[in-house]
Order: C-alpha cells, then structure tokens, then sequence
C-alpha cells in the first residue's frame, strides 16, 4: 500500500481501468443474470412453456390463440400436466374515497395452480367463480395489499369496485410473485367458451407445464401433429396455422436476449483489455523495479517470496478496482434498466443482489492472477542477483518481448471493440433514418381506461371521447389531439379478415387479413400520417348511427385494390356480430407498426371508438 501511495499515477491509472472493465462487465451481468439465469416465481418454472399459433404464410409469429384450438389441444395431448389461458389489460380499481388504474391479468381457474402459486392470504378462485355472470372476485398483489388496504389482514371478503363491477377481495398472493409483468396487481376470474368471439378470434395467451420426463421437442413434435389435423379438420379456420411451443423464459426474453449475449461478449473484450493494460502496467513498473527485486534475492528472499509479493500487489489493485467497480456497476444497473424498453424492464425484475456480489468478488479474484501472473512469472525467470552489476537501463530489453505481446492484444481486442461500436451506430443511423409513418416529435400519448365501461352503452363512451379530445384540442400549445384504440409500435397488433364488397367468397386459408384500428377524427392529422387521397374521419362519421366507413393504409391498396381505385370500392371488417359493408373514404400513407425493419402491415382504420371485440 506505501508502494501505491508512493506512485499514484500508476495507482490511478490501474484502477480505473479495473474498475471500468469490471464495472461494465458486472452491470452487463446483473441484466443478464436477472434475464436469463435467475429462476422465475414459478413452481419448477423450466416446465413452463408458452404456446402460440403461428402463419408462417402471412408472416404471422407467435400469436395468441383461439379459444376453438386451446379445447382441442387441451382434449388431445398426451404432454401437458395442465394448459391454462389468460389475457392482459387495465382496469380501474375503486372505493368509496379514490379510484386508480392497475395492470390486470384475466385468467381461468387452472393458470395460478399451474403456476404452484398459493395466496398467502385468502385462497385462489374457483372453477365456479369463472363462470360467466360470476366474475365478483379478485385476487390482488402483495404490493396493492400493503399500499392501498396498508396490509390490513382483515381484507378478505372487502368488497372493491373493478372494471365498474363490485368485486370480493378473496385472496393475496405472495410478495415475490409476479408473472408476465411486474405492474399486474390485480387477477381476475376468466371463463372461456369454444364459440367465444363467433368461435373465429384468437385473443388468448395460453401455458402450459411439461409432463415429468417430457421434453420440449417432445411436445412440440406432438403439438404440430395436432394442428395439422385442425387445419384438416376445420380448413377455414386453421389452414396454414400451426402451433410453436417456446419456453417461458425465453418468450419473456425473446427479443432482447440475442442483444444481451453481444453486450456479454463486448464487455467480455473490455474486461480483457482492462486485464492486458494493467499487466503492461505492472511490466512497466517491474522493470524499474528490477534492481529493488534483486537486492531482496541477494538479501535471502527466494523466487517464491517474490511471487506471492507481486501477486498481493495484483490481488490489493483488484480489490480496490472492484469495490469502484461495484459502484459504477450499481448506478450502470440503474442507468440500464431506465433506458432499456418497458416491455423489458415489466416482465422480470432486475437487481444487484449477493449473488452479483459473489460474482463480483470471484471476477476480481480471477483478473488479479491473470494481470499479476506475467510479472510475477517474469520475474520468477529473471537473473535478479546479476541486476545489481549492471545498468538498470539494461535490464528492460529481456522483458521488451511480454509487453509488446501485450500491448498488440490490447490493440487488437481495441479494433475489434471499435469495430462492433461502428457497425452498431451505424445500424443506429440506418434505423433513425427510416420513415416509422407518424411524425413522434412532440407527440404525447396517455391510456384511459373508462370505469364501467363494459356496463355502458358505446354512445356514453363515444361521447366521454370526443369531450375529451375537445378539451385537450383547446390547451394552450396544443396543436392538434385524437384518440386511437392502439397506438403503433406499442407490441400489440390487432387484426381481423376484411371482406372486399363484389369479390367472390375466399377460399379456406385465403382470407384477407388487415390490422384494424378505431379512432376518432383528426388522429391522421395528429399523429403526421398523411392523406393520400380521399378525405378525413369528421364529426358525423363518428356516431353510433352513422355508416360504416374507412380509411385504409397504402399497404392495403397495393395488396388488395389492384388497380381498381380504392375510393370506389366497399369492405366488411370482422369486428363483431354483424359486420356491413362500408364506403372507403381515403387512403393514407403507411405506418410500421411493429419494428422499423420489417414492412408495412394492411391497415384498416374504422371511424368510431366503439371499443369492439378485435381478434385474429
């Protein structure tokens, strides 16, 4: 230590490049280590799998599933301990005093068994309990316990309204639960019938838990047999669908896990890097210190003694680069988690724990023998007694040959860092440089979730809308507003058959499919979208009486007008029981609604905020 103090640009130095290379490696970990090592809340959750239907001809991956198939698969496979189905959405939570939004999970009776999650308050509703017109109860999270109701354990039985029914509080599930997003506090009973949305939508997420010594290739050879049979026995509807089964951790990882093996492989270089600048470091200052070592040779110290001298140097700079390390690591974690995508950060919690901790203290361990052995080798091989007759300017040829070597590796691993950063700015120029369909500066959204709105006729709902969006057009700064069922890029694309008006019937497999959206008027205006042809939505379109009318995406045109001018014809969109057929009024330019690099899906867009049921 009086050696560092004496030298403190080497000091210096040594342990910021320690602490970097650590600090970035540890808080790479943490991501990764959080994401896809850490076990999931779950019962024996690498039983757990998702399962999802799939078109590969319309491009169409990892979709949600049809309440007709999940019945079947359900009555047909050999593999499954158990399948359950729930969907996701918002809903208001409310008392005599407040009313708040909260995540909402809709799940039928099976989902939290499957799951081996037990309340530990209150007990898990009933198969009973999800019959239709018996949805009056709830489960809610530890969180929303503790926050709303302080912890009471009186809870039970407390009577709350939600989604604008009175529901009964029957249970609390544990603190470290959560599962498909960690924002989720409350669960509801789901009940689900084959003939649900006409027996055609798929809206439906489904899990299911492996067999005891079943594998997953196992099941997924089982499953594609059963959606051929389907797509044999019901052709209008499973025609080119199949079934693909994906583990749990990897759906809730699945676009960010390739990223995250790059990111562990990049800091992995830097971390090497580190250890090759604080070797020469430390050749440099052995070199000067040659004569120093010999005269502790000549004074009785043997080879070994020397060794574990060096190494105790290296081990001392670890230790203080990894405490820096660790600090930069806990305030990267938090950078990281801020900048990462929600969708990414609400699925699964990312912390610094004792396992990071460990992990921490083995990783300096492990860089403090490998950027002490060269010196400590070097001179463990040295002459040192013979250093004391000549000139220590002599002396640093015979370890001239160690340092290059490391110094050509530092310039190596360098490039190839160096490299890897071009390519991803200029995959990140490449990207900002693609028209998305929508002009985002200065474009703020919000979600409002109407309390009672499934007890209400769509006109209460139409009008709250349209005031609103009234209210908010007169704001002072505010230069344009509308409202939309589904925003783009917002990982949600639904979509539905549309029927083009004098066309023949389609053939199974061969419907036309679009995304659709409701929105009120002015939302192309809004959102920068611009109109090609034809005219906007205006405020009579957007009542419950008026026509069916829409406007479609370019997108739509070129793949299904052909050269009939869209303007003349008419479509039928599946929304709901009856579905007429309604003028297209304009067609505006296209949005990618999903990512930047792949194209423009159909669009439909319908003129009013009826809120229908929309599946696949």
């Amino acid at each position: 230590m009086r050696g560092f103090r004496n030298n403190p640009g080497f000091t210096l130095t040594a342990i910021l490049s320690l602490s970097l290379g650590l600090g970035t490696s540890l808080a790479i970990y943490t991501v990764a280590d959080n994401l896809l090592l850490r076990p999931l809340p779950c019962h024996h959750s690498s039983q757990l799998a998702m399962l999802w239907e799939e078109n590969p001809r319309t491009h169409f991956l990892h979709g949600i599933v049809a309440p007709r198939n999940y019945f079947v698969w359900k009555d047909r496979n050999d593999v499954f301990q158990e399948l359950a189905v729930f969907s996701t959405g918002h809903a208001v939570l409310g008392d005599n005093e407040r009313a708040e939004e909260f995540g909402d999970i809709d799940a039928d009776a099976h989902l939290l068994p499957l799951l081996g999650v037990q309340p530990i308050l209150g007990r898990r509703f009933t198969e009973a309990e999800t019959r239709r017109g018996s949805d009056a109860v709830v489960l809610i999270s530890f969180r929303l316990w503790q926050s709303w109701f302080g912890g009471d354990r009186a809870i039970i039985g407390k009577r709350v309204q939600f989604g604008g029914r009175p529901r009964a509080i029957v249970g609390v599930l544990p603190a470290n639960f959560y599962f498909q997003d960690r924002n989720i506090d409350i669960w509801s009973p789901l009940y689900v019938t084959p003939a649900q949305n006409g027996g055609e939508g798929r809206w439906l997420w489904c899990l299911a838990r492996l067999k005891q010594g079943v594998t997953l290739r196992q099941a997924q050879e089982e499953m594609s047999v059963i959606a051929r049979q389907r797509a044999i026995d019901d052709p209008d509807f499973n025609k080119d669908w199949t079934v693909t089964l994906e583990p749990l951790r990897d759906a809730l990882v699945r676009n960010v896990k390739p990223s995250l093996l790059v990111l562990l492989a990049a800091v992995g270089l830097l971390l090497a890097v580190a250890c090759a600048n604080v070797a020469s470091l430390l050749l440099a200052r052995y070199t000067s210190r040659q004569r120093e070592m010999a005269l502790r040779v000549s004074l009785g110290a043997g080879r070994q003694r020397l060794v574990h001298q060096l190494l105790t140097e290296s081990i001392l700079l670890a230790l203080m680069g990894g405490a820096l390390g660790i600090l930069f690591a806990r305030w990267a974690v938090t950078g990281l988690v801020f900048l990462a995508p929600k969708d990414l950060t609400q699925s699964l919690e990312i912390v610094i724990d004792t396992r990071i901790y460990f992990f921490a203290a083995c990783l300096a361990s492990l860089t403090s023998i490998l950027f002490g052995l060269a010196p400590a080798l070097a001179g463990s091989r040295s002459e040192l007694v013979q250093k004391l007759q000549i000139d220590g300017r002599s002396s640093i040829g015979g370890k001239s040959h160690l340092r290059a070597w490391f110094v050509g590796g530092e310039i190596a691993l360098s490039v190839i860092l160096l490299s890897g950063a071009l390519l991803l700015f200029r995959s990140l120029e490449e990207l900002q440089s693609v028209n998305p369909g929508i002009k985002a500066a200065n474009l703020l959204t919000l979600r409002v979730s109407l309390s009672g709105a499934g007890d209400s006729k769509p006109s209460h709902s139409i009008q709250f809308f349209a005031r609103a969006v009234r209210e908010i057009d007169s704001l002072p700064g505010v230069r344009a507003a509308s409202a939309v069922s589904h925003l783009p890029f917002n990982g949600m694309s639904p979509g539905t058959f549309v029927l083009i008006a004098g066309r023949p019937q389609p053939k199974p497999g061969e419907h036309l499919e679009a995304t659709i959206r409701t929105v009120s008027p002015d939302y192309f205006r809004t959102m920068g979208i611009p109109l090609l042809s034809g005219r906007d939505f205006n405020a009579a379109d957007n009542t419950e009486e008026s026509p069916h009318r829409f406007i479609v995406s370019q997108a739509f045109v070129r793949k299904y007008s052909g050269t009939a001018n869209p303007l003349d014809q008419q479509i039928s969109a599946w929304m709901e029981e009856n579905n007429p057929f309604g003028q297209i009024i304009g067609v505006v330019g296209d949005v990618k609604d999903q990512t930047l690099d792949q194209p423009p899906t159909p669009t439909c867009i319908i003129r009013t905020l009826i809120w229908p049921t929309i599946a696949w």
